[in-house]
């Protein structure tokens, strides 16, 4: 282990969660086309209602499949527990419902191709369901990464005594929504911090079909800075996943190792980059992370909807 790093018994509660937002295009403009007798008489409730209660379900299947294509080549085990690669849909949350918008979540327990699995199988289901002819609304995606329990909380709310809800809030849970009005059906936006963890991981052995090549490192592509609140200079890289194989992207997609180089060097979104917080995989924590989780743990517990209130 390096000098001044600890192990991740130091800190316990520290995770790395990584969030997918999967949302209705042009909503409005459907349920407001009274004129298209399929959605009459609000009949487009039932189509959002549809949506909303099997896309989870969707993503599930396609995580499930995507897993089963590549683990068996490349080692999924190497720090990820049995349980992830042999039932990765119980790994997968819906963490709520934002009208027409369904967010997921899951634990990053290894950052050695897990976050490229869901981003992976993520644009597979925006793309089986933009493709599918029986399906009449069209959805785009987010997403994006957040560490607790430093610089974002993870807490309960309390609707009864036997009925606790799970929340998180935190300035990279901000950002991945901001980040998510730039989502197209073609682009699938990643925050930074995710682009990151995704170019640090080994090239895969099973190549990606990609623009009819065979690719072993699947394509992320750099469109410049948006303008984003809350974030350093108001400003956030702007990356995204290339849903559609069109001519754009393949001028935008950037190398990995430039990219990280430039995540790394220049643009740091947050003062805390996950660099400083727990790194999955690693199992390492650098002093100052320690010395800040020592003090959140400490300031949470006085707080009656922190999962640590009155730990002992």
């Amino acid at each position: 282990m390096a000098a001044g790093t600890f192990s991740i018994d130091r800190c316990p509660h520290s995770k790395q969660r990584i969030f997918l937002s999967i949302d209705v295009t042009d909503s409005t403009k459907i349920k407001s086309s009274s004129s298209q007798p399929e959605y009459t008489s609000n009949e487009w409730a039932k189509t959002f209602l549809s949506f909303l209660h099997r896309i989870d379900v969707v993503y599930k299947k396609k995580l499930v499949d995507i897993v089963n294509k590549y683990c068996p080549i490349i080692d999924c085990q190497k720090c990820t527990p049995k349980s992830t690669v042999e039932s990765p849909s119980q790994t997968v949350k819906t963490w709520k419902y934002i009208g027409d918008e369904v967010v997921l979540m899951a634990d990053l327990v290894c950052d050695i191709y897990q976050a490229s699995l869901h981003v992976l199988s993520l644009a597979e289901t925006i793309k089986d369901f933009n493709n599918d002819p029986d399906n009449t609304l069209r959805i785009k995606g987010t997403a994006w990464v957040a560490g607790f329990p430093v610089d974002n909380i993870e807490h309960n709310l309390s609707i009864s005594e036997n009925h606790k809800v799970e929340d998180f809030l935190g300035p990279l849970i901000d950002l991945g929504f901001r980040l998510s009005k730039f989502a197209t059906e073609d682009r699938l936006i990643i925050s930074a911090s995710l682009a990151l963890f995704i170019t640090r991981e080994p090239k895969m052995e099973a190549p990606i079909e990609y623009m009819n090549e065979r690719k072993y490192r699947f394509p992320l592509c750099f469109g410049g800075f948006v303008e984003v609140k809350g974030v350093k200079d108001g400003k956030h890289p702007l990356i995204w996943y290339p849903v559609k194989e069109t001519e754009e992207s393949e001028l935008c997609i950037v190398e990995h190792n430039k990219l990280e180089k430039f995540l790394i060097g220049k643009e740091v979104p947050f003062k805390n980059w996950p660099y400083a917080q727990f790194i999955p995989g690693t199992c390492e924590f650098d002093l100052h992370y320690i010395e800040q989780y020592d003090k959140v743990i400490k300031e949470q517990k006085k707080y009656p909807h922190s999962i640590y209130f009155k730990e002992k």
